[in-house]
């Protein structure tokens, strides 16, 4: 029945109109507010970034000035200049333990031979680096701009190795000059600086992220550790490509990278060879703005709410008997006839809820009344259903039982050939479910496991500190998967369980066809053998190669059981044929079955052999050959005349009945082929061959 319904209160229309009075008011205040409060900090940002870049562009100048100077006194030293003084002391004198410089060393103009070098022994124990690490493992990691420091007198690159300490490499060219200030030769003082407190200098960036980079726009140093070891350039950025077209020093710029927009600073150092460069993301920048218009929503839907909870305690009394009445008028309209209306009042809505009570006892006794009359003629109606479903049962058995009576005398026959056809499709269909039991053991309970070890370990947090414990939880980093949260790991790992359960339902599903066509094949194989006396074929088109891949497929467990390969070589260009595809597919795999007996007797007694069964295919005039080879024990001399006899068989009786080759060629003769021995090297290759004609233009009419 239609439920009754109650249009708009009155009571709340006056509370409609004042609660979007007040929104709108809230709404104008959050515009206005978030225009002013995104300006003051975007001048705020820029403010930040122009400080922080050019501080550090002041260091940087500072350290390589001292650096290079340094660099070059290091290049001076000679007997005639240590004035009494080993060189070792005026090393230890420009390098001390606490000197930025780790390595320095002094090359001829070709780069090849160190004149002098000096390396800060402390730092390579720190780091646990082997003595020749700078002038072999590093150099070879990244190698030395020898050319450039040579052409242009200076360069500077990103030294830092994947498995290596944060470095700079640094080098610059010396000119020696003789007495008269002639210049003699041109070296290269090359030489690594730790970036030790320049990276503690900016990890202590948090607003924004901040790199130092060279003219190439090599990162050198960036507050991303991860950005210096993997050799990031930053060439095409549009911050580093506007640093290098500007005269200015330090600026501040707004652009767009990769589709978000970024307040961006930067400060050349050291000749312009330097590159500060700053950038926050506008979004992370104005989080105190969405913050602002957050808790303005927040305090307004306080508001509202508020009012909405006066006008309701206000009315409720007046209103309360009307929702009553209506409630029960809509769960009688549903067929509950039992329910009642009590009101501590005695006004008029007292009366109209006595006689509402009265019309749902009336109503409730007439109901009462049709439902015994309508019980007593249900179940006469089943009485009169079950004796009649008892005189046709009787009647069927009856019709059974002759039937019975009938076939019983055909089933000595029948039984013998239906026994052995049965087991090839008996056989995969057992194996497959073997594979089957153990796919679920193997991969459904490391995923039970997972599921309980998750629902153990959310049921331990919720009992110690409830939801609230469950969610702190939750936001605590993974120990497998550190830049993931605990909450992100087991969202991950229920996606995995998802993932693995949907592909063991496609693999089941998949196994279950397949069984599914393997109980067919029973059924189909079980029918045809009670009517063996007269053949009868049901032929259709079909491909050969598809029926061949099909009988893989049926045979595979069997044969990856025993670690034996099978080979499908296809050859030939027409494979089209008119046959019946069941008595096929069996006499196929009657052969491939022999075959991997033949393989097995063998491999008892040369287990180290590698067997092989290959299905080849021929077109020859017009029919389709079918190679079967395999190279197993092989067929004697003595027993090749006799193969296709009924009832002739070598094996034993748990493994042959002597039908199997018999059936298989009856099968293909009465589809117009036929199957032949071709030949046998005992222990190496035994061959067998089927004929069936290829379907002609006009027979493929006829078959469609």
């Amino acid at each position: 029945m239609r439920r009754l319904q109650v249009g708009f209160s009155i009571r709340y229309k006056f509370l409609a109109v004042m609660s979007l009075l007040l929104a709108a008011c809230v709404c104008v205040y959050l515009l206005i507010a978030v225009r002013v409060f995104k300006s003051d900090k975007t001048e705020l940002v820029f403010d930040l970034n122009r400080s922080q870049v050019s501080n550090l562009a002041s260091e940087l100048d500072t350290q390589f000035e001292g650096i290079s100077d340094k660099f070059k006194l290091f290049s001076l030293l000679s007997d005639s200049a240590l004035q009494g003084r080993t060189q070792a002391d005026w090393v230890r004198e420009l390098f001390p333990k606490d000197s930025d410089v780790v390595f320095v060393s002094l090359y001829r103009r070709n780069g090849q031979e160190i004149v002098r070098k000096f390396q800060n022994q402390s730092f390579g124990q720190t780091y646990g680096l082997s003595k020749d690490y700078f002038e072999r493992t590093l150099a070879k990691a990244k190698p030395i701009p020898f050319s450039r420091i040579l052409k242009d007198g200076q360069a500077i690159w990103n030294a830092s190795a994947a498995d290596g300490p944060p470095l700079v490499g640094f080098g610059r060219s010396v000119v020696i000059e003789d007495h008269a200030g002639v210049a003699i030769d041109q070296m290269a003082v090359v030489g690594y600086v730790k970036m030790d407190k320049l990276l503690k200098s900016l990890s202590l960036v948090k607003l924004n992220h901040m790199s130092v980079v060279n003219r190439d726009g090599e990162v050198l140093a960036s507050s991303m550790a991860e950005a210096a070891t993997e050799n990031r350039l930053m060439g095409s950025h549009p911050l580093f490509q506007a640093a290098m077209s500007s005269k200015t020093k330090t600026s501040v710029i707004n652009l767009t990278w990769q589709d978000e927009k970024i307040l961006g600073a930067y400060s050349k150092s050291f000749g312009g060879k330097l590159l500060v460069l700053a950038q926050a993301n506008e979004a992370s920048a104005f989080v105190a703005v969405e913050q602002l218009v957050e808790r303005s929503l927040i305090f307004s839907l306080i508001v509202m709410t508020a009012a909405f909870l006066a006008a309701i305690l206000l009315s409720r009394s007046l209103t309360r008997p009307l929702a009553q009445l209506v409630e029960r008028m809509n769960l009688a309209s549903q067929g509950d006839l039992t329910t009642q209306i009590h009101l501590g009042n005695k006004d008029e809505t007292a009366v109209l809820a006595g006689s509402f009570n009265q019309m749902i006892a009336d109503l409730k006794q007439s109901r009462d009344a049709l439902e015994e009359i309508n019980r007593d003629l249900d179940q006469k109606v089943k009485d009169r259903t079950q004796q009649l479903e008892e005189q046709n049962r009787a009647v069927k058995e009856a019709q059974e039982a002759l039937l019975r009576t009938t076939r019983l005398a055909s089933i000595g026959e029948v039984a013998g050939r239906a026994a052995h056809e049965v087991l090839n499709p008996l056989t995969s269909l057992m194996t497959r479910l073997g594979i089957m039991e153990r796919k679920m053991q193997k991969e459904l309970t490391p995923q039970l496991q997972v599921l309980g070890d998750m629902h153990s370990a959310w049921d331990k947090d919720y009992q110690e500190g409830g939801f609230d414990q469950l969610v702190q939880v939750w936001k605590k980093p993974s120990e497998i998967q550190p830049q993931l949260n605990l909450w992100q790991e087991d969202l991950g790992n229920l996606q995995s369980i998802q993932q693995g359960i949907g592909g063991q339902l496609k693999t089941f599903l998949q196994d279950t066809e397949f069984l599914k066509r393997e109980g067919t094949r029973i059924n189909k194989i079980i029918n045809s053998m009670r009517k063996l006396t007269v053949t009868k074929s049901d032929k259709t088109k079909q491909s050969v190669h598809h029926l061949l891949s099909e009988c893989c497929a049926i045979m595979g467990d069997l044969f990856e059981q025993k670690k034996f390969s099978v080979l499908c070589e296809f050859t030939a260009e027409q494979d089209s044929v008119s046959i019946d595809r069941d008595e096929f597919i069996q006499s196929v795999t009657n052969m491939m079955r022999n075959s991997l007996q033949a393989m097995d007797e063998l491999a008892k007694d040369h287990p180290e052999q590698k067997f092989q069964l290959r299905l080849m295919t021929a077109v020859v005039k017009d029919e389709i050959q079918i190679y079967i080879e395999d190279n197993g024990v092989g067929v004697p001399t003595q027993y090749q005349s006799h193969l296709f006899e009924s009832q002739f068989t070598t094996k034993g009786p748990e493994e042959g009945t002597g039908l199997g080759l018999g059936i298989s060629r009856r099968f293909l003769r009465a589809n117009g082929g036929d199957i032949e021995f071709v030949s046998s090297d005992l222990g190496r290759k035994t061959v067998f061959r089927i004929r069936v004609p290829i379907v002609g233009e006009k027979e493929k009419g006829a078959a469609a």
